[in-house]
């Protein structure tokens, strides 16, 4: 599609009808955890590194704004960005979403396409398999292995397991038969090329299938399981996609999502079967990640679905399983920095507290002491013993304190035990409350046999050297985001207009700024299509959304619009006077400006001209001119107030 497509009326309406389809705060979810202070949402930016969260996101204006590195804009601006693709590959995108019909241009995204066209084939592939394992004779092994795990035809339904054949063609020929091309099997990752480059073969022979659904329900990928040890790996999985993203994607979330909801809280597992065998036993709230190490990505898809952010993990118990419970737990760390405290102790909070005093998210570790995985431990030692273990299961300051202090018996010499220590303290100065880690440190000191007020010491020299390296963050920060005077001069003049008070019109704003130079192009854009249409729009609110539909395609306005919402926030409570006041110190200060820089190109010009007396001559009468036209403004703007 061409921008010339917005211009078409028909276009214009139903790129309205997706906007209003589109919730700010539901849009930003997907890819940011969100927390809300006051009347916005606050998270850490997706478009650059930060620890401490500067991205805000507006309900009401249907806007966010970063202000670590200027980022801004509407729903589609953000989508834009994230997916780094264009206006019209969004809106393409997002009317496929939301079935809406685009008027036809002859012009259309290929990957919208092709992503719909993979769907579709893994749900044909999906129901193909499913048929086979209920039906077919050669799928009796693959009954039998389910049956000893009590999967039952409802939980096969549930998950839509399945059969593949072991065959070269099978699937081939089926999906063949309907109209699929050998090409988009092989992009879906159904098929693999042959040894010789001549053709296609079934990926998936002889195996369990399971397949793997995102939040909405779609296919997008299988899982399979070898039926026996000859058959390597046991696992095999789709290759990523169009549509499949392993850092992206989490097993079983899209059966598991309602009970996260309901239950408040979500297991976080390894295996396909660990999240079969739990649902098996009632235990519908798990998830896997998908033989991955947990990303971001996956925290962002969790936070939407569990208000308290309250997190299993239930991982192996060996080596590799606490390994990756320590990087999970990180990773979650990771995700949550700076919207709040992670729970460190176990005392509720009372129920008067207001949620957003409350902890951000709390993180519990599922320990079996068995060395079994949680579908073998469900097999042998039963639901309600693995239940026990999630009510008992440790936070996970306690869990990681836990296992070190547990490894005290292979302390032999004061230097084991201080670097034992060295392992707990970075665990201690990730607690605020000062209560509560004096009470770790003191538990710690016994439990090792080491002085309580050594060890207080060198907790609180690592808690210095914490500080130290994020001032020095933040001031680096701070200096790079410094916005020249004049523009910022210019951007709190226009901000003025969205300044919904009873005190003062956008109509007023506007005869007040008439003698204002603007000097950014987008700026002087913005001005004229307010004076264009404020004598229809003379209200803040109307005006702003009327803007972002004129705008509609043009990111630099719309990241402006973000910037005169937030900046006007602390203006709303000015008198009258003030405000008159405000304008004039503003207009004052850019008209001086404006002086300075045109005697500064004028003394340089002077100068190019090797102190040419006829030059200074007439540099000097332009700048004589330029202050009295600044006399006469001002007069001007003192005559509308008086």
């Amino acid at each position: 599609m061409t921008q010339d497509i917005l211009k078409n009326n028909s276009s214009s309406r139903a790129v309205e009808e997706i906007k209003n389809h589109l919730d700010i705060v539901d849009t930003v979810s997907e890819h940011v955890v969100l927390k809300k202070t006051g009347k916005n949402f606050w998270g850490l930016c997706p478009f650059h590194k930060e620890k401490s969260p500067s991205f805000s996101v507006n309900p009401e204006k249907g806007i966010f704004k970063c202000f670590g590195c200027g980022a801004g804009g509407d729903s589609i601006s953000f989508l834009m960005k994230i997916n780094s693709s264009s206006f019209w590959e969004t809106i393409v995108a997002l009317a496929q979403k939301f079935g809406i019909e685009l008027p036809q241009s002859g012009v259309s995204s290929q990957t919208t396409e092709i992503k719909t066209d993979i769907v579709k084939l893994n749900k044909e592939a999906a129901d193909f398999y499913k048929k086979l394992l209920l039906d077919s004779p050669d799928a009796a092994l693959a009954r039998e292995y389910l049956s000893k795990r009590n999967i039952n035809n409802e939980i096969i339904e549930k998950f839509n397991l399945g059969f593949a054949l072991n065959s070269f063609d099978s699937l081939i020929k089926h999906l063949l038969n309907k109209k699929y091309s050998n090409e988009l099997l092989f992009q879906a990752g159904l098929t693999s090329e042959k040894t010789n480059g001549n053709g296609y073969v079934d990926r998936f022979r002889n195996r369990i299938m399971i397949p793997i659904q995102n939040e909405k329900g779609d296919f997008i990928a299988f899982g399979a399981r070898s039926l026996s040890d000859a058959q390597q790996p046991k696992y095999l999985n789709s290759p990523e996609s169009l549509v499949f993203s392993k850092s992206r994607s989490l097993y079983g979330i899209y059966q598991a999502k309602e009970e996260i909801k309901k239950q408040d809280s979500i297991i976080l597992m390894e295996g396909y079967f660990d999240v079969i065998s739990a649902h098996v036993n009632g235990i519908t709230n798990a998830v896997a990640t998908l033989g991955t190490a947990l990303t971001e990505q996956h925290i962002k898809i969790i936070a939407k679905y569990s208000d308290s952010r309250k997190i299993y993990l239930a991982f192996d118990s060996d080596e590799a399983g606490i390994a990756a419970t320590n990087r999970g737990a990180e990773i979650i760390k990771s995700a949550f920095l700076g919207l709040g405290e992670i729970k460190r102790f176990d005392e509720s909070f009372s129920d008067s507290a207001k949620s957003e005093d409350r902890t951000i998210c709390e993180i519990r570790v599922i320990t079996t002491n068995s060395g079994k995985d949680p579908d073998e431990f469900l097999r042998t030692e039963g639901v309600e013993s693995y239940k026990k273990s999630i009510e008992n299961a440790p936070l996970l300051i306690d869990y990681q304190i836990n296992r070190l202090i547990g490894m005290k018996n292979a302390l032999n010499s004061p230097q084991d035990k201080a670097n034992l220590s060295k392992e707990i303290i970075p665990l201690l100065t990730e607690i605020n409350n000062l209560i509560i880690r004096n009470e770790y440190i003191k538990l710690v000191a016994e439990k090792l046999g080491i002085s309580q007020e050594a060890f207080n010491t060198e907790v609180k020299k690592s808690l210095q050297k914490v500080a130290s390296g994020q001032r020095k963050k933040e001031g680096l920060s701070s200096s790079l985001n410094k916005e020249n005077k004049d523009i910022l001069a210019q951007k709190n003049l226009l901000s003025l207009y969205f300044l919904n008070t009873e005190k003062i019109t956008p109509l007023c704003i506007n005869n007040y700024l008439k003698e204002v130079n603007f000097t950014d192009n987008n700026f002087k854009l913005l001005k004229e299509k307010i004076s264009e249409i404020i004598n229809e729009i003379n209200d803040p609110d109307r005006l702003f959304q009327e803007l972002l539909k004129n705008f509609t395609e043009n990111e630099a306005i719309k990241k402006i619009l973000a910037d005169l919402i937030y900046c006007v926030n602390d203006k709303k409570e000015l008198s009258f006077d003030s405000i008159e006041k405000y304008i004039i110190d503003h207009i004052n200060y850019l008209k001086t400006f404006e002086i300075t820089e045109i005697r500064n190109k004028l003394r340089d010009e002077y100068y190019e001209n090797n102190n040419n007396d006829e030059t200074s001559i007439r540099n000097q009468q332009k700048v004589k001119e330029l202050i009295e036209k600044r006399k006469t403004g001002l007069n001007i703007l003192n005559d509308k107030i008086n």
